[in-house]
């Protein structure tokens, strides 16, 4: 998705941001041909500044839109979003692991389901502070590191996570499956309103549609690295049928498997774990 002339990275964060925190990545010059990106769903919080005085803008899938011209919080997410490609051309972001907002944040992280908000409306007069900085930076690397400190700060002072959502999270990421939601929650003693409670809190979606998210993503990295449609996706994905999948795929991305694999072959895509999983679609 990036042309010959952008300017892409991402870093590993610090070691003790790792727990939290997947990738920070910087974005420069970015001018694609099209017009829009797809923002898919990856069940995940993502952090993304604009730099230069740029405003962010998206729309929903209901049509409604916004716009934020501070740091911007996308929650975790079941459903796909578009945004403009025009004032993306410079921005810093953070990917967060499932989960991994929660210790830092504070916050509940279903408060932010399926919604945007400016970072200082979260966090305060801090945040303000770290958009200045970041923006005022003299390099990228030095974008980055200003980003990384600001977190590193937090972590001092974070809360644990529920040892029982971070193994279901983990499970979830090597095809753990609803059914075995069950055995997890009577290995952790909780009940299991308890743990849904719990995981929505940390995680923002609930086991089950935190796992359909999971499924979702599977069944593109299967068809990114093997080629395979239909049934046969289907299947290797988890799906009890080409039905399911069809049904799951339009929830997600709001496009047909068709419409989103032939999208997913002709893009040249930024690394899926890094900003979200961004399609062209006009």
């Amino acid at each position: 998705m990036t042309d010959s002339h952008s300017v892409y990275r991402a870093i590993p964060p610090p070691e003790p941001l790792r727990p939290f925190i997947r990738s920070l990545w910087v974005y420069d010059s970015y001018r694609p041909e099209h017009l829009v990106d797809r923002v898919l769903p990856t069940g995940t919080l993502e952090i993304v500044i604009p730099l230069g005085g740029k405003r962010l803008s998206w729309t929903e899938p209901t049509g409604r839109d916004g716009t934020c011209r501070t740091a911007l919080v996308s929650g975790p997410r079941q459903s796909a979003f578009d945004v403009p490609t025009a004032p993306q051309a410079r921005l810093v972001g953070a990917h967060f692991h499932p989960g991994g907002a929660w210790p830092l944040f504070g916050l509940p992280m279903d408060a932010l389901t399926d919604q945007h908000h400016p970072l200082d409306d979260l966090l305060g007069a801090s945040a303000r502070d770290l958009v200045e900085r970041i923006d005022g930076a003299a390099t990228n690397m030095e974008r980055l590191a200003t980003l990384s400190a600001y977190f590193l700060d937090r972590a001092r002072a974070c809360r644990a996570s529920h040892a029982a959502v971070t193994a279901t999270v983990r499970r979830a990421a090597r095809g753990f499956t609803e059914g075995a939601i069950a055995v997890e929650v009577a290995a952790s003693g909780l009940s299991h309103r308890r743990f849904i409670e719990l995981f929505r809190r940390e995680v923002g979606l609930t086991p089950r549609d935190f796992l359909r998210v999971q499924r979702f993503q599977r069944a593109l990295d299967i068809a990114a690295r093997s080629g395979r449609a239909g049934a046969d996706l289907a299947y290797a994905a988890g799906y009890s049928d080409q039905s399911h999948w069809i049904l799951e795929c339009r929830k997600h991305s709001g496009l047909t498997p068709r419409e989103l694999l032939a999208r997913q072959r002709g893009a040249r895509p930024i690394p899926p774990a890094e900003r979200g999983q961004m399609l062209p679609i006009r």
